[in-house]
């Protein structure tokens, strides 16, 4: 947000030197400068002209703003884009759904954040190909804080514990990703889906609970999670909003291991 606000002032305040500080076009230019800031997914163009007055030799000084938002555009001032590059993050909700015999997991308290590497490559005026490198983490937190996630010998066994304050398991994986996506122009209508493919990084279980004292059980064995995930993401926006979801075909847990349950994720994209 105060981004925004910084861009939103800057335009006025460009604006504003312009009218009150636009110069004839008979003067000369003695010097020019451009300075280009990134900002997250937006860029905001600075160019600045002084020209001297051939009558009085006095100068003046001419501001330019321009402003981008859009980590999807294809197109930029009339010309199609090859290829970009650039960093996003994946910031939403991550549950799970399935064998009833599993945890409940809440929507509230769970969550999945994507740091991403973005390779975008168009193939048409309307069609390019999005490629995606990230760190992917997911929280699944119960709604029953009685239960406990641990590694038995021959599964994930769910305990019940008392005096329980909250309880998850969490995983981390390294994310691949190639999604096809349509577009009707620079800041436009934008949709897309494709397959990825993730390997695990890590995985634990985390039990809170309150005796004498706020104390914490962790078990930080893999829990039987699968070391491979694999499945469908689509991502839909316009104009600087975007979202994404992503459903896994395989399960979470190993066969015969843990409970059947598949995980799906959805939010925006920053």
């Amino acid at each position: 947000m105060n981004s925004k606000i910084l861009i939103v002032l800057l335009l006025s305040c460009g604006i504003m030197t312009n009218v009150w500080a636009k110069s004839d076009t008979s003067d000369s230019v003695i010097h020019e400068s451009d300075l280009h800031v990134r900002m997250f997914r937006s860029k905001i163009h600075i160019n600045t002209k002084s020209y001297e007055k051939e009558n009085n030799n006095n100068s003046n000084t001419d501001i330019d703003f321009s402003f981008e938002h859009s980590s999807e555009a294809i197109y930029r001032e009339g010309k199609n884009l090859i290829s970009r590059s650039y960093f996003n993050v994946d910031l939403g909700k991550g549950i799970w759904q399935g064998d009833a015999a599993a945890p409940d997991v809440r929507a509230w308290g769970s969550w999945m954040v994507g740091l991403n590497f973005v390779r975008q490559s168009k193939v048409t005026n309307h069609f390019y190909i999005k490629s995606l490198a990230g760190f992917h983490f997911h929280n699944f937190k119960f709604s029953d804080n009685s239960i406990q996630a641990v590694r038995g010998d021959q599964g994930v066994d769910f305990l019940q514990r008392d005096n329980g304050i909250k309880s998850k398991v969490a995983a981390s994986y390294l994310t691949l990703a190639i999604i096809p996506k349509i577009s009707t122009g620079h800041n436009g209508f934008r949709i897309g889906a494709g397959p990825y493919a993730g390997y695990r990084l890590g995985g634990r279980s985390k039990f809170v609970y309150r005796d004498g004292g706020r104390n914490k059980d962790f078990d930080t064995s893999n829990m039987y999670l699968e070391n491979f995930r694999y499945g469908l993401r689509g991502e839909i926006g316009a104009s600087w909003f975007d979202f994404f979801f992503n459903y896994d075909l395989n399960h979470v847990f190993e066969n015969g291991r843990g409970p059947e349950v598949n995980a799906f994720s959805f939010g925006i994209i920053l």
